[in-house]
């Protein structure tokens, strides 16, 4: 049985750790308000992006023809983006994202015979594929809360880069998508060629048809909006990886929280037990004595 001491500094042990998970708490929540502040405020943009171009694409405009639009007959070599972290101690966050995307590179490799590139933004997707021996084409830590458009727009210039240089065939990115403000899914999207999501848009009971005109042509329209629409993207895809990461972690460090709280009650319960069994025993020891000396 544990002495008095030993349960002490138990407890002063587990009280030590809900401080730094409280605190973590804390601080995930704060971050996790900021994300999702900036998160909210670029959604309507990248929405509104990816809804003119799903238009102009319907509109029956037959002279668009724009490189990162266009199919590849054999697409034969991918590049697979991976959203993850720098840090842990958020659940199954880099996870799932992780596994996702093995998942997807055996079955292109494994079943279709495609050459797969892993380029990897956050340090424990890097090091996690590091320890496998699993090869990566690129490497960069995730910006986090210090993530700006300029960045995002940069990494959007090179995947555009590649893509039109014909190095690479197709382009996906493997990230944790905020489905809802407390629900969180690693989902796969393709980045390139573009094929934008399609929404479904309230009409009237007759059929009502947009006809544009456009000024300039519709070529200079597509070579100017499908670039800034990768960016977009690629931003939004960083804001809502982060976001879900804090989200995580906050869960993870409540959990924590609330484990070693119950934990310090229970050891609590446990040392004043020992406490007054070792009282009870003393006064048997005193009064034991007393009655020998009778």
């Amino acid at each position: 049985m544990a002495t008095q001491r030993e349960i002490r500094k138990r407890i002063k042990s587990v009280a030590s750790t809900r401080k730094i998970t409280k605190t973590m708490e804390m601080v995930s929540t704060s971050k996790m308000k900021k994300m999702q502040n900036r998160m909210l405020m670029t959604r309507p943009y990248s929405e509104k992006i990816d809804h003119i171009i799903a238009n102009l694409r319907d509109s029956g405009v037959e002279d668009v023809v724009d490189p990162l639009l266009q199919e590849r007959a054999e697409a034969s070599r991918i590049l697979v983006l991976m959203i993850t972290g720098n840090r842990g101690l958020c659940g199954g966050f880099n996870t799932n994202v992780i596994d996702n995307t093995l998942a997807m590179k055996n079955r292109l490799t494994i079943e279709e015979g495609k050459e797969v590139l892993l380029s990897v933004i956050g340090k424990k997707g890097i090091n996690y594929l590091r320890f496998i021996n699993e090869p990566v084409y690129k490497t960069a830590l995730n910006l986090e809360d210090k993530l700006t458009f300029d960045d995002a727009a940069a990494l959007g210039n090179e995947l555009i880069s590649l893509f039109l240089n014909g190095e690479v065939d197709e382009v996906y990115i493997s990230s944790t998508r905020a489905v809802s403000s407390s629900a969180q899914k690693p989902m796969i999207t393709r980045l390139l060629p573009i094929t934008p999501e399609r929404r479904e848009v309230e009409q009237s009971t007759s059929d009502f048809h947009v006809q544009y005109i456009f000024e300039p042509s519709p070529y200079k329209i597509f070579s100017s909006l499908l670039p800034l629409y990768i960016k977009v993207k690629i931003y939004t895809s960083l804001l809502e990886s982060g976001y879900s990461e804090q989200f995580a972690r906050r869960v993870a460090m409540k959990n924590a929280t609330d484990a070693a709280t119950e934990m310090a009650r229970e050891l609590t319960v446990h040392y004043n037990r020992v406490r007054q069994a070792k009282i009870t025993n003393e006064i048997a020891e005193i009064v034991g004595g007393a009655a020998a000396l009778e």
